[in-house]
């Protein structure tokens, strides 16, 4: 979430100081950045609903959660932040939030990539199964087989 944090005040600031805007009519703007807000709320919920607490602070590291929004998705909080930054400078309507936004989106999936290397030392076989049928970020369309 601090990345959220960094592209609110980035946007507010960079507004304030009369830089460029996104060209989004401010309605646009509002609407857009209430959808990926929500979207990402939505996400962070179902990531919460389907992890244990011990697990989402790191005290339990043994357990690989498959269920619920992951079996969608590998990185359901890293998502949740990216859609939450990109709410932000959409809805501020900030070219500068924006630009801190596409950062954050980088050093994000650098993280998760790194994370997915412990995983798959962790849990080996099973992490790379899992790994094989589950999107990073976007979930992957289920492959259904043709007839004959």
């Amino acid at each position: 979430m601090p990345w959220l944090i960094v592209v609110i005040i980035v946007s507010l600031l960079a507004n304030r100081l009369g830089l460029p805007l996104l060209p989004l009519a401010e309605w646009v703007g509002y609407l857009i950045g209430a959808f990926l807000a929500a979207l990402g709320v939505l996400i962070l919920a179902l990531g919460l609903k389907a992890s244990s607490f011990r697990v989402l602070i790191g005290r339990d590291k043994s357990a690989l959660i498959t269920r619920g929004v992951y079996s969608y998705i590998r990185h359901p909080f890293c998502l949740s932040c990216i859609l939450l930054a990109f709410s932000a400078a959409v809805g501020l309507r900030s070219a500068v939030g924006l630009m801190i936004a596409v950062l954050a989106l980088v050093i994000i999936y650098v993280r998760a990539l790194s994370e997915e290397k412990e995983l798959e030392r962790r849990f080996g076989q099973e992490y790379c199964e899992y790994k094989s049928k589950v999107g990073m970020f976007i979930p992957k369309r289920k492959r259904t087989r043709s007839p004959g």
